[in-house]
């Protein structure tokens, strides 16, 4: 069951558009999470990952190199700036809320766009 609204978040040229998501799924199945981002044409963009966890301030865990997820997720990108997570064989610890982040090569170039996870049991 997911209840989905989509949203954009747009100010001087940037935007994240995503759709928010209260997802409940099966324990073993697996999920996607996607989002899109523009930005200033001047700005290139040098990193972008998903990630639930903070370690330090400004000190963010990758998924793809968490090892509560290892092996679970990919990551896909398309031309258009779009990006999805795909999770598989869920478990009632991935119940949580999932965050994008993408770095340009400015300092005041980052955003993140939200998206709740509920695993059932």
């Amino acid at each position: 069951m997911s209840n989905c609204v989509s949203a954009v978040l747009e100010q001087n040229g940037w935007s994240v558009t995503y759709t928010t998501h209260s997802i409940c799924t099966l324990k073993g199945s697996s999920v996607e999470l996607s989002c899109s981002y523009t930005y200033p044409s001047w700005y290139k963009v040098t990193t972008t990952f998903w990630f639930t966890k903070i370690v330090a301030v400004e000190n963010y865990v990758s998924l793809s190199d968490d090892p509560d997820y290892k092996g679970r997720v990919t990551y896909r990108s398309d031309k258009k700036n779009g990006h999805t997570l795909t999770i598989t064989d869920l478990r009632e610890s991935d119940s949580t809320t999932y965050k994008f982040r993408f770095i340009t090569d400015q300092t005041e170039g980052i955003l993140e766009s939200l998206c709740l996870l509920q695993t059932c049991r």
